[in-house]
């Protein structure tokens, strides 16, 4: 009896072991279905994949806990090349807008000292005629009574109070100017506009000697390494030269990299880290005349912000020339007004000390001389200020804030180094032009269309020269576009 009931254990062992599929048998005690359970999972676990019939079947294992890490990355080289051109781009526009408030900055240093100098001049103006316009509008009863005792006649009395308004109104056009020049001087200074100002009018007594500024045309060459504007329009055209290179660049295949790193903590698999790797390239044709047309649009906007460059230049130097002169008139002006002024003031001086003033028509004709030097000395005072703020517009069209003797020097040294990389640049430019003559000299062996350009242009009237065909000629063969100039003279 035990051998039997060890017999039929050892057989229900095969039968749940599945090594005994194919066979039909069933246990004695057709007790098969035993479910079992346990509170814990296994360190690792393993699945069949499918049923073979074999010992050794297909199956799947893994561990108790798994982790996974995975890195995708997708690499454009077309937005690498893009964003460093977007770099050099945004580096350019910061550059520009540092130019900008550079050259804000002096255009706002010149109008502070343009209002300031009206202020002060005014201010001054205001403390000379202040005892004057009371003695004006005294003297019209001065003017009625001499009327009225007959001791001038009518047209005189007319003639004498037209001067003394006309007098009045011009001094009274200086107290309008100081309260314009006040809320004008305090709009630049970020103050509240209603209000007057007080400024120091000290630098009025004396006249100034400009004689640090150079020649005309070291401060030519100092305005076009200084000024801004220049610098700006450099880098307006670095901008766009990079927008070439951007289209060039759009026009290539985009080339896309991708990239898939993959790290699990499996211990069954074989290799536990592994990464994959895909490259696309793509290519779209229907762009390229639009491409094309974009880089052709950004090419003669090169060209025009190089002519731009020489305009600017020019008007650089213009503006150089021209607030020169204006220094140079404004010096000149006030010379006339400084010896109109003395004059007046001697031979008011002279009047006071020497004549014997009696009655009132001698006093009234000293008021006049009175209110004419002063009208005078006010005359002095604004071409004085002017003189000044000329000079101030001078080193705004230069484009630096002070002139002495240290900064042009090192103006002088950055000259030197500047005219250096000119002189490369051109030596550079020089090579490149005569390299690309040679090719168009060398690549020209048939003159057949030359000799037919040349007959063409010698049988034209010389006010029907064309200079374009004769510059062609004269690039391939000097020697008979030489000829031809002579024989047209």
């Amino acid at each position: 009896m035990s051998n039997n009931t060890s017999h039929h254990k050892i057989w229900d062992i095969i039968y749940f072991l599945g090594l005994l599929d194919a066979l039909n048998y069933e246990p004695y005690d057709k007790q098969v279905n035993i479910c079992t359970s346990r509170d814990n999972t296994p360190a690792s676990s393993s699945k069949k994949v499918g049923e073979s019939g074999l010992t050794y079947g297909y199956s799947t294992s893994q561990d108790r806990h798994l982790n996974y890490l995975n890195v995708d990355l997708a690499l454009s080289v077309l937005d690498f090349g893009l964003a460093f051109f977007n770099t050099q781009q945004g580096e350019d526009r910061v550059l520009m807008r540092e130019q900008r408030e550079i050259r804000a900055g002096q255009n706002l240093s010149l109008d502070v000292a343009k209002a300031y100098f009206q202020v002060a001049a005014a201010q001054k103006a205001i403390k000379i005629t202040t005892s004057l316009l009371e003695d004006c509008r005294s003297r019209y009863e001065v003017i009625s009574k001499l009327s009225k005792s007959r001791d001038i006649t009518p047209f005189r009395a007319f003639e004498e109070t037209r001067r003394f308004v006309d007098m009045e109104k011009r001094l009274t056009n200086y107290i309008r100017t100081y309260e314009n020049s006040c809320v004008e001087l305090r709009s630049l200074l970020g103050m509240r506009p209603a209000g007057k100002i007080l400024v120091d009018d000290s630098m009025l007594n004396k006249v100034p000697e400009f004689n640090s500024l150079p020649d005309i045309e070291l401060m030519e060459q100092i305005a076009l390494l200084q000024r801004p504007e220049l610098y700006e329009i450099d880098m307006q055209k670095h901008i766009n030269v990079i927008e070439c290179r951007k289209t060039i660049l759009m026009m290539l295949p985009n080339v896309r990299i991708y990239t898939d790193f993959t790290n699990s903590t499996n211990s069954f698999l074989y290799h536990m880290s592994w990464y994959e790797l895909g490259i696309r390239a793509a290519y779209n044709l229907l762009k390229l005349p639009q491409q094309i047309a974009r880089y052709q649009a950004y090419s003669s906007q090169v060209d025009a912000e190089e002519a731009r460059t020489f305009a600017q230049a020019i008007g650089v130097m213009a503006q150089v020339r021209i607030s020169h002169a204006n220094l140079i008139a404004t010096k000149e002006r006030f010379d006339i007004n400084d010896k109109v002024y003395k004059t007046y003031n001697d031979n008011l001086k002279w009047a006071v000390a020497n004549q014997k003033i009696t009655g009132e028509l001698s006093r009234l004709e000293l008021d006049h001389m009175r209110l004419e030097t002063a009208e005078t000395e006010i005359d002095r005072l604004m071409t004085l200020g002017n003189y000044y703020v000329a000079y101030y517009r001078i080193l705004n069209s230069i484009g630096v804030r002070h002139i002495d003797a240290k900064s042009l020097g090192e103006l002088r040294n950055e000259l030197a180094q500047a005219k250096v990389r000119a002189a490369e640049e051109l030596e550079k430019a020089r090579r490149t032009y005569d390299e690309d003559r040679a090719k168009r000299v060398a690549a020209n062996t048939n003159l057949q269309n030359l000799t037919e350009l040349e007959t063409t242009i010698v049988n034209q009237p010389l006010t029907k020269f064309n200079d374009v065909d004769f510059i062609a000629i004269y690039d391939a063969t000097p020697e008979k576009a030489n000829s031809m100039l002579n024989e047209k003279r």
